[in-house]
């Protein structure tokens, strides 16, 4: 088979193949075996029928005919092997003769949309920010409050009213239009104050009421419970049972050798602080190493095709969908929360699907250009790592990898994470810049709303989230 690149422009290329008449009865007789297992003939049982009655039955060129398309996508194939063209999506065919002749070379173009290629800018030496990694006081402070709360006691209290921060056992109910609300009834239902298990306004309203009291109030039900409840007023009761309150245990050696394999506080405090340091260091380093590669990719140019974008944006929507019916909702619910089409959010996604396709394919230049490799015994190594998490058989893995030419990608995969590797090792490091943030604007930073999409997305999981919710009262009194 004979390939030349015809023409060139942009990502569209047009190739001239001609394959050899050879190659053209390969596939003709190809075709005639596969025929002759399927044809039925009067007289004959199924796939022994001659091959001379079959061509005689349906002719030489309807069988030639046949055989060209059925061999044409390998054809273009090699074609594009042969010329090193990556190509993006369905190339159109065009054939040089209207019919093929068996004993004549077949010749035609392919046009076709392929990946771009990539101009490298400067990837070595970048500069990127690197967050400091040092531990403070108050970080370790921090934790070891988080560690005598998990082992803090609750002791019942008496001759007061409930405080913030206490622990209330209380029997809760609703009525809606003097009609109760099955699922807004517990029995027995243990909350702490200020945690954020109930409603913020029956955390209000409890505070400053005693043991055995009752209380009825209007409540407002936020949006995003289910339609039959959604932004509805109700007529909300407590009954206070019972008032704990937390008793923490105190800092001490004594303590610190109970509940851990360390005999002094100072001990447990340094293991403390030594572990938040390399979770700092290691969030600081993937950072680093993120704003590197991306400083490469904005230094590099190529011309991304629209069909490459869109089908990552579609992957990411796929993606998108999967995560919401993990948790019992649905891409149509969100549709409906954020008022959007399927088209509209791929057409959304697009910006964010170009950055990772363009950050991929950078990758994938500088490897090339470094001549990065994965070895077997790498690759080997990294199957058995996700057969491991799998609870699969490696050799069962790698076979099913490489069946279904995922192997490719995930050598394509680790190439690239070597590339981000060693952009990362060849940058270098400088202080993030800060910014003072005014009194107004970092209080406004702070209480700001989620994104869109994150709302969208939680409110479309919410019919699930709330079917858990209502067995929530009982799961709490059989925790106390």
């Amino acid at each position: 088979m004979k390939t030349t690149l015809s023409e060139r422009d942009g990502n569209t290329v047009k190739l001239a193949v001609e394959v050899s008449t050879e190659e053209l009865q390969e596939a003709f007789d190809k075709k005639l075996r596969q025929l002759s297992r399927e044809v039925r003939l009067p007289g004959f049982r199924p796939g022994k029928a001659p091959a001379a009655m079959i061509r005689q039955r349906l002719g030489d060129e309807a069988i030639l005919v046949d055989a060209v398309e059925d061999s044409m996508g390998a054809w273009f194939a090699q074609a594009a092997i042969e010329l090193g063209l990556d190509p993006v999506d369905r190339p159109e065919i065009e054939l040089d003769d209207e019919l093929p002749e068996m004993n004549k070379p077949l010749g035609f173009k392919a046009t076709v949309t392929v990946m771009p290629e990539v101009v490298l800018g400067e990837y070595k030496g970048l500069e990127a920010p690197k967050e400091p990694t040092g531990v403070e006081d108050v970080e370790v402070d921090a934790q070891m409050d988080h560690l005598r709360n998990e082992f803090a006691e609750l002791s019942p209290v008496s001759g007061r009213a409930v405080q913030q921060g206490d622990f209330v056992t209380a029997d809760l109910r609703a009525t809606l239009d003097g009609e109760p609300v099955e699922n807004l009834e517990a029995g027995d239902f243990v909350f702490e104050v200020g945690g954020g298990r109930v409603f913020p306004e029956v955390e209000e309203q409890v505070i400053g009421m005693n043991a055995e009291e009752e209380k009825t109030f209007p409540l407002a039900l936020p949006e995003e419970l289910p339609d039959d409840l959604a932004g509805k007023t109700v007529d909300f009761t407590v009954i206070v049972k019972e008032i704990k309150e937390k008793v923490l245990p105190p800092l001490t050696d004594k303590w610190v050798s109970e509940i851990s394999e360390f005999a002094t506080l100072l001990e447990l405090r340094q293991e403390i602080r030594k572990k938040i340091a390399s979770g700092k260091e290691h969030a600081s380093d993937q950072r680093f190493r993120a704003l590197a590669v991306k400083a490469a990719a904005d230094n590099s140019e190529l011309d991304l095709p629209d069909v490459v974008v869109r089908e990552q944006a579609e992957e990411m929507v796929a993606d998108l969908q999967r995560s919401l019916e993990s948790r019992g909702g649905s891409l149509e619910v969100y549709s409906e929360v954020t008022g959007q089409t399927v088209e509209q959010l791929i057409e959304e996604m697009k910006p964010t699907a170009a950055n990772n396709v363009k950050t991929g394919l950078v990758l994938s230049a500088v490897a090339k250009a470094e001549g990065l490799e994965a070895t077997d015994e790498e690759i080997e190594a990294v199957v058995a790592q996700m057969a491991a998490a799998g609870k699969v058989d490696p050799k069962v893995l790698g076979k099913r990898l490489r069946q279904s030419g995922r192997i490719e990608s995930l050598k394509e995969q680790m190439l690239r994470d070597k590339a981000a590797d060693f952009i990362a090792a060849n940058a270098v490091a400088v202080a993030p810049e800060v910014e003072p943030a005014e009194p107004a604007e970092a209080e406004a930073a702070e209480s700001a709303p989620q994104s869109v999409p994150a709302e969208a997305e939680a409110a479309a999981a919410a019919p699930a989230e709330a079917e858990a919710a209502e067995s929530a009262g009982d799961t709490a009194a059989e925790d106390s």
